[in-house]
């Protein structure tokens, strides 16, 4: 596992295994704007690499403003799907309220796209599944 991005709220990690997978740790709540110059870099990452897969581990992350939770939907999902994904591995958040925002928004973005996703409690079952043979 390649670290490729750290800052205060975020660390994007490369899995080369099959093929390229992104595994990104939120560390906390984030900002607003820090959220979505994170995204930003992750889609920028995703396509240096042609990321075929991707793990959030939301653990630690904190309820996002509904605004940017749809927002990041639209641009990580339908993004990485028009990029060839084909899986999003999630680890639930300890916050009810991004956990709920999450799965919420899971469902309503992901049948729109290619990939196909799955909602996981430990980083080594969502490791697991993401990176399997496609």
């Amino acid at each position: 596992m390649q670290t490729l991005f750290s800052s205060a709220y975020l660390y994007i990690y490369l899995h080369r295994t099959t093929h390229p997978t992104l595994e990104l740790h939120w560390l906390d709540f984030v900002p607003s704007a820090d959220f979505r110059a994170c995204i930003d870099e992750l889609m920028r990452l995703a396509r240096a690499h042609q990321a075929k897969a991707l793990i959030a581990d939301n653990r630690l992350l904190r309820a996002l403003r509904q605004a940017d939770l749809q927002w990041s939907g639209d641009v990580v999902f339908r993004g990485l799907s028009e990029l060839g994904g084909q899986r999003f591995a999630a680890v639930e958040s300890l916050d009810a309220m991004n956990r709920m925002g999450v799965q919420a928004l899971v469902a309503t973005v992901i049948p729109d796209t290619a990939l196909t996703s799955q909602f996981f409690t430990t980083i080594e079952e969502a490791r697991a599944w993401a990176t399997a043979p496609l």
